[in-house]
Formats: C-alpha cells, structure tokens, sequence
C-alpha cells in the first residue's frame, strides 16, 4: 500500500485539477460567482496542504495532514453545498426567460457543473478518510 504522504499528495492533486476545471467553466458568469470563489478557495487550501504534506518527512505526513487548517476548511467546502445553492439562481432566473434553447443550455451547464463538483466532492471525502486513517495510526 503506498504511503499517506503519497495517497494524499495524489488525492490533493485531484482536488486542485477539480476545483481549477470549476474555475475555469464558472469564471466571469455572474450567475456562478458564488461557485467560482469556492472553487478558488478549494483550490488554494489544496495547494497549501499539498506543500505541507510535501515538506513534512514520510512518517510525520499524517499527523501534518491531521493537523492543518487548511484540511479542517476542506472539510467545512465538503459540507458546503454550493451546487444547490447554483440551482436555485438557476432555476429563479430560467422562470424569468421563455423555456427553449436558454433553458436547456442552463439545465447543461447546471449538468456539466454537478459533475464536476461532485468529483470534487469525492476527492475531498476521500482525503478526509485518509486523514481518518492517518489519525488512527
């Protein structure tokens, strides 16, 4: 089985690839403003804690892991659930214009972003477990 430090440095790769990918489709569309920021600020905890984990020695990478705020925030972004909160500006403003071409185009970016966001969502949970893990041993 490979080491914390390397499951976690692989897992906060993820993290920052995903949270970049929901950056780049959320960015300058005021409607995703609030997607966008988180998915900034998930990607900058990932940075961090990946240069924690990366300067930490092999046997000391879990406890620094455990230990680090930035691991608590992604905790608290997993908990957060921006995709809902997407949807219902979504929704509001798809009452608001005539139901057609606009309409299924929202409905696939809206897609497109679960996706995305659920992926991010899975990499972070998995990296809480690690940590878990980590903690226990």
């Amino acid at each position: 089985m490979k080491s914390i430090k390397k499951r976690s440095k692989r897992l906060l790769a993820e993290i920052e690839a995903a949270a970049d990918r929901l950056v780049a489709l959320s960015a300058d569309l005021d409607l995703f403003q609030g997607l966008c920021e988180t998915a900034g600020q998930i990607g900058a905890c990932a940075v961090a804690l990946a240069e924690q984990v990366s300067a930490a020695d092999k046997s000391e990478a879990g406890l620094v892991l455990v230990q680090s705020p930035e691991l608590a925030r992604l905790a608290d972004f997993a908990d957060l659930d921006a995709i809902s909160l997407l949807e219902e500006r979504m929704f509001a403003v798809q009452a608001d214009l005539e139901q057609g071409e606009i309409g299924r185009f929202l409905q696939q970016v809206l897609e497109k972003s679960e996706k995305l966001y659920a992926a991010l969502l899975q990499s972070i949970q998995q990296l809480l477990e690690l940590a878990e893990e980590a903690e226990q041993n």
